[in-house]
């Protein structure tokens, strides 16, 4: 049986394919035209929508054929967590430069177009599920297709409200291109992606038949999510009961990972790939939920809530296609870093990396050099370093789960295959902004997990996670701190932080909002959406986090204006189009 991976790498392909076109096609005269009535004459083709949705997600959660108009790097830029690095753009053009900011901006747009295209797969899907004559095989597949459009519908306009407030709620499918739409609250559109979750949740299983698919701790997660949002902006605290309702019910159906497990975990496996051992003895349970095979339930993963799988090497070959790879774009630049005047020596490059022996020459960059030299993105310096207050925590351990340290490649330097700690770096801003730290679960620690003929390294992929319960209990968490129960809100967090091996924990006098912000960089850095989560906070609470910790502003004090605008702006494109109703632009940006 073709795994869903699989499936969806030959709907990728195949799309492209479609998109395409010979003579011979453009001399074929078919018989009709397909319209809305008639598209769907079997079940495959309602399928077949449904998988889009699968499709842009995946491309959307970074993973994308063609690393370059992946909107995964949107999802964070300008935050207090990510940026595009200095060195990249002179500081001119950083996305937490909010000068820059405007109703045309191209990530702007992109968010937008992109989620409004998944809800246009769901109607899609929904409205072939309501032709009677189409025939089902099974019916239990139907109900789960049904719930999965209804999620996906969900999810877009949860993300939606969350970034741009109220939007035109849009639940059919349209033939024809409309020009009159009208915005609904954002109340309205919480509530909108609210109900259409309720469905999913109450018609999925608790786990997928196939991985990659979706069950119903999905569902239960964005719900507590969603009834956060609704709390935050109706002040109904009847909405925080509901979020610790649904996320304790996706915390039961996925409890954490708490020990080691999976494909590098059994002392007993004597196996190697490139020299380089199965076993690691080293490493840790935070670690083995980002080594390659560990990802889904049927690795023993229970964490996992939904994954979205890349293709296999194997299956690459087969459909002969090709995964971007994060190390591209998530690298340190080492090619360019200098020593500090301190560690020059004569005869030696200007660089621990600026000059590579022929040992290093095939080496894998992500174990040795930890990038590829043309990094887009940089974690801030916040939550590569400043966040991180406890030397135990599992999360931030050197080589295991992140590097700080890499081998110094030049033979004619004393620290030839020797570590080279930052304080050895010159310590230029300018220089530095060219340093990251790199985390396993965005680049591999070592080369284990690529094959021999992965030269360049640009086709490695991993599966990624769309939805872990750490993070569900971090959203417990803040249900309960809303909710006035700042005891229980700890014992969750705590929860996470134990798993870590935590020895300094949150203690309740000392807990608040940003408790659970700086525990969201350490549990999910690179994997949430964080201007979602921010921009359903409180505008003086993200502002602030912006204002104390986004890269120009606490790096290189590039933006100091004070943010006027607590919303992303509507895409000027879709304001222009919609010259049968006025679509209103959010304050701040008229």
């Amino acid at each position: 049986m073709k795994t869903f991976k699989y499936i969806l790498t030959v709907a990728a392909i195949g799309l492209s394919i479609f998109c395409s076109c010979d003579d011979k096609f453009l001399e074929e005269h078919p018989k009709s035209l397909y319209t809305i009535e008639n598209a769907f004459e079997k079940s495959s083709q309602v399928e077949d929508q449904l998988t889009m949705c699968y499709i842009r997600l995946y491309n959307w959660f970074g993973k994308t054929m063609d690393p370059w108009v992946s909107t995964y790097e949107y999802k964070s830029f300008g935050t207090d967590v990510l940026d595009v690095p200095y060195w990249r753009h002179d500081g001119a053009s950083g996305y937490s430069n909010f000068g820059t900011w405007s109703t045309t901006s191209s990530h702007v747009e992109l968010m937008w177009n992109e989620l409004y295209q998944v809800i246009s797969y769901a109607n899609l899907t929904l409205h072939g599920c309501e032709q009677e004559n189409i025939t089902w095989a099974d019916e239990n597949l139907k109900k789960n297709i049904i719930a999965e459009a209804n999620f996906f519908r969900g999810f877009a306009y949860l993300h939606l409200a969350e970034a741009w407030g109220g939007v035109p709620i849009v639940d059919k499918f349209e033939e024809n291109v409309q020009y009159g739409y009208t915005r609904a609250t954002r109340e309205q559109t919480y509530q909108f992606a609210i109900d259409n979750l309720v469905k999913a949740y109450e018609n999925l299983p608790d786990y997928p038949e196939k991985d990659g698919r979706l069950g119903k701790g999905a569902p239960a997660h964005l719900l507590a999510e969603a009834y956060l949002a609704l709390g935050v902006e109706t002040k109904d605290n009847s909405n925080y009961t509901k979020a610790i309702n649904y996320a304790q019910s996706a915390i039961a159906l996925h409890p954490l990972m708490t020990s080691r497990f999976g494909v590098r975990a059994n002392p007993n496996d004597k196996s190697e790939n490139r020299n380089t051992p199965t076993y690691l003895p080293d490493g840790n349970v935070y670690a083995d939920l980002f080594f390659a095979g560990n990802y889904d339930r049927s690795s023993g993963n229970t964490e996992a809530i939904w994954v979205f799988q890349s293709p296999t090497y194997e299956q690459l070959d087969e459909t002969g296609g090709q995964i971007g790879s994060e190390p591209f774009f998530f690298s340190l630049v080492t090619r360019d870093l200098n020593w500090a005047a301190e560690y020059v020596e004569s005869g030696a490059a200007a660089g621990p990396w600026k000059a590579i022996a022929p040992e290093y020459n095939t080496a894998t960059f992500p174990a040795y050099l930890g990038g590829f030299g043309i990094a887009e993105a940089k974690a801030t310096n916040y939550a590569s370093y400043n966040v991180w207050t406890d030397p135990a925590d599992l999360r931030y351990q050197e080589d295991v789960t992140v590097r700080t340290t890499f081998v110094c490649t030049d033979p004619n330097h004393s620290m030839f295959r020797k570590k080279v700690p930052i304080f050895m770096l010159d310590q230029n801003p300018t220089n530095l902004s060219k340093f990251t730290p790199i985390f396993v679960k965005i680049i591999p620690l070592d080369e284990w997990a690529y094959r021999d003929t992965d030269t360049s390294h640009q086709s490695y992929s991993h599966d990624n996670y769309a939805i872990r319960s750490a993070e569900t209990y971090l959203l417990l968490a803040e249900a309960y701190l809303r909710n006035n129960q700042k005891d229980l809100a700890v014992d969750a967090v705590n929860t996470v932080r134990r798993r870590a091996h935590c020895t300094e924990m949150y203690s309740a006098d000392k807990f608040d909002i940003n408790s659970i912000l700086d525990e969201r960089i350490r549990e999910c850095l690179y994997e949430e959406g964080r201007w979602f989560t921010l921009l359903r906070m409180e505008p003086d609470v993200w502002k602030q986090r912006i204002y104390d910790h986004g890269m120009f502003i606490a790096d290189y004090s590039r933006y100091t204006l004070p943010i006027e605008w607590n919303l992303w702006p509507i895409p000027q494109s879709i304001i222009d189009l919609n010259v049968d109703a006025e679509m209103t632009q959010n304050p701040g940006w008229e």
